[in-house]
């Protein structure tokens, strides 16, 4: 039997006793030049077993202080539904940038965020239900990063340190599997580790997204209870003053 899940983060995966109960999501990597730049992604995500989709913004409201938001719901398990699991994860942060030069820039934000899964367990060999668990949680991280974007290609190297602690955890399975929820979620604070790296191509406004990150529990490597890494594909959206003003003056 596989293992199935989803925490704040959102995403899901099935495996052996339980389910995993964190999966990282895409790393918002802006990459602000200005003030008063908007960024917005739309992106399909994949993990061990799970899929999402995910949405992001972020917003330069002075020349070096950056916001941002994210969202994701994910979903995963076998095709009955009967042991699977869905859930969904917000987030919001603020941060410094620094354009250095021409193209580089350096970014480090701070953020915070909550979501809430559901799971379903399932004997995969006999159909026989062993009931539910409700979950929620709350990630606060750090995320710094360096890149490097012109108008028609970005790349960015950024890693995400972050803590998930489960608030409230609802079990509703039977006897015989309650040991198994408790034992897989285990310690209820957890620490990761989140390298990743992003790449866009297209044009000033408009670029197709791609993105890797592998994440490792530092809480308890060989008891990992989330996915061990998350690939996006996606549309990204840039409007900047800069690209007005280029713009006008090729009009001229």
């Amino acid at each position: 039997m596989k293992k199935l899940s989803i925490t704040v983060l959102g995403a899901l995966l099935l495996s052996s006793c339980a389910h995993y109960y964190y999966v990282p999501n895409v790393q918002n990597v802006p990459l602000f030049k200005e003030k008063n730049e908007y960024r917005f992604s739309a992106s399909y995500g994949v993990g061990d077993e799970s899929t999402s989709a995910e949405v992001q913004a972020a917003y330069s409201p002075t020349s070096n202080i950056g916001l941002m938001a994210n969202y994701i719901s994910a979903s995963g398990g076998n095709s009955t539904g009967e042991n699977s699991a869905k859930g969904y994860y917000l987030e919001g942060a603020a941060g410094y940038y620094k354009p250095i030069r021409k193209a580089a820039v350096f970014e480090i934000y701070g953020g915070l965020g909550g979501g809430s899964q559901n799971h379903k367990y399932c004997n995969l060999f006999s159909n026989q239900s062993y009931g539910t668990t409700n979950l929620s949680s709350v990630k606060v991280f750090i995320q710094p990063s360096f890149g490097m974007t012109f108008n028609a290609f970005d790349v960015a190297f950024s890693t995400r340190l972050c803590s998930v602690f489960f608030t409230d955890v609802i079990n509703n399975t039977n006897n015989d599997y309650e040991s198994c929820v408790v034992y897989d979620i285990g310690v209820k604070n957890r620490a990761f580790i989140e390298p990743a790296i992003t790449l866009r191509g297209g044009s000033k406004n408009v670029k197709f997204q791609v993105q890797g990150l592998i994440s490792t529990d530092l809480s308890n490597p060989t008891l990992q209870i989330g996915e061990r890494y998350h690939f996006s594909a996606g549309m990204y959206f840039t409007i900047a003053n800069r690209y007005k003003t280029s713009k006008t003056n090729n009009n001229k």
